[in-house]
């Protein structure tokens, strides 16, 4: 954790002006993180509203969770955070667009067939003068991003956002 906040205080020096971060690990969905988890949110958010279409901020999170036989013994508590943490990064990437921001993307990594695990680590990788601060592994994630169905991106359409009337998106009765 505290490499963590290391790199995500880095966010707000002006030679940063890129972050990459992956959060795949099921850990991230543990009620034990839910507080860091929060703060990691909360930190990417400010540095990204305080320097705007200076620093591009590219995450990388689960689409689904793994389906395998771990998955039958897999506690309620991480399917509700998985949701929750899905309609939350939904929701401030729909309020960071209509602010015309494109510089904060969220992929979601496809975990397919019988994949436990993400095929890329956990990170928070910076690029810092335009160095990445672990080139081999930021250069890893972004090949993953820009292979053909590895990902898919978090939008407002993939979740309900509009509450019961529908009227945020008129396309819904169309």
């Amino acid at each position: 954790m505290a490499a963590w906040r290391e790199r995500l205080a880095a966010l707000n020096t002006e030679d940063v002006t890129a972050a990459l971060v992956v959060q795949c690990d099921q850990t991230w969905l543990q009620s034990d993180f839910t507080a860091f988890r929060n703060e990691v949110d909360q930190a990417l958010m400010t540095a990204h509203l305080r320097r705007g279409p200076i620093l591009t901020i590219t995450r990388i999170i689960l689409h689904n969770l793994p389906i395998g036989p771990g998955a039958f013994g897999r506690a309620a508590a991480v399917d509700r955070a998985f949701d929750e943490w899905h309609h939350r990064l939904a929701a401030s990437s729909v309020l960071l667009s209509s602010a015309g921001s494109a510089t904060h993307r969220i992929h979601r990594l496809i975990l397919r067939g019988n994949e436990a695990a993400a095929s890329v680590p956990d990170m928070v990788e910076l690029l810092d003068g335009g160095e990445w601060t672990d080139n081999h592994r930021a250069e890893s994630a972004l090949r993953m991003i820009n292979s053909i169905g590895a990902t898919t991106p978090l939008t407002g359409y993939d979740v309900n956002l509009d509450g019961p009337f529908g009227d945020a998106d008129p396309s819904v009765y169309m």
